[in-house]
């Protein structure tokens, strides 16, 4: 057999054999990019409420899908006049998810509306690859969640000072005022006034249970004092506590604010004038 026949017989055989088509296969997916989230509890919206002191920890995640390690600069937007600390450069391990703590602080709660909610943002921003800075701006993304005011309880009561002194077996009256220094409408839930006097009754308290005090507002009531007619010469301690309905409804069973006055009863001692006056001796 020539050279000329074997060729042909060579072309023939690779003619019937099964041609691979693995080089003109789609090549395989390589995983690639980054994303950055907010954690949030039992995977609901990343909603926070701010604790009454102006702060709360808040946790981000960085997803690294690239085949190398990347490094980022952090940057936080806080609402509220806040502030945060936290890490401001990150690094994430190629094809690797990482998260990081943070702390959203310096929120005066008690400037802002309870209940009122607002955007936070954490921006991050590639700035290496494997180590190796970029040489040009590298791609940013943001993680966003919002936070919520609290409730912040403040009600305050005054108490006036009697003009004078309250003779026995008379009738008197003391302004009392309730003040709504929080930032939610809120009323008194109980009311609780003690004298130091057993022959002394105080009335009228129980008008300021339940009446709602807009923020910044106040609620004057008139307590309305009687004496026996046989109560003795002294000084009568007059307290008086409240209890918010904000305090009740948040689980909190404690005394709101509290004052006190003191009255002096003076003792009925009838008509002194008589023949023994000393003026007439």
């Amino acid at each position: 057999m020539n050279v000329r026949a074997k060729l042909l017989t060579l072309l023939l055989v690779l003619a019937m054999m099964p041609f691979s088509a693995t080089a003109q296969d789609d090549p395989p997916d390589i995983p690639a990019g980054w994303e950055i989230g907010i954690e949030s509890p039992q995977d609901t919206a990343p909603i926070f409420e701010i604790g009454l002191d102006g702060e709360v920890s808040v946790k981000f995640w960085i997803d690294n899908q690239n085949l190398a390690t990347i490094n980022l600069d952090v940057e936080f937007d806080i609402p509220f006049d806040g502030s945060a600390n936290g890490p401001e450069t990150v690094e994430v391990g190629a094809q690797s998810n990482k998260s990081f703590e943070f702390t959203i602080n310096q929120i005066d709660v008690a400037e802002f509306a309870a209940s009122q909610s607002d955007r936070f943002i954490v921006t991050g921003t590639v700035t290496g690859y494997a180590g190796i800075p970029l040489t040009t701006g590298g791609d940013s993304k943001d993680g966003e969640g919002n936070i919520t005011i609290p409730m912040v309880v403040d009600l305050t009561i005054q108490l006036a000072e009697p003009s004078g002194p309250l003779n026995a077996g008379t009738i008197s009256s003391l302004e009392v005022i309730v003040s709504n220094e929080g930032n939610a409408v809120d009323s008194v839930y109980q009311v609780t006034v003690t004298d130091s006097c057993p022959l002394l009754d105080v009335g009228g308290a129980d008008d300021l249970e339940g009446v709602a005090i807009e923020m910044g507002n106040n609620l004057t009531q008139i307590l309305n004092i009687s004496t026996s007619d046989s109560h003795p010469t002294k000084n009568c301690v007059i307290e008086i506590s409240i209890q918010s309905r904000g305090d009740i409804d948040a689980g909190r069973s404690q005394t709101a604010d509290s004052d006190e006055s003191t009255v002096s009863i003076v003792e009925d001692r009838g008509d002194s004038s008589n023949g023994d006056d000393p003026l007439n001796n």
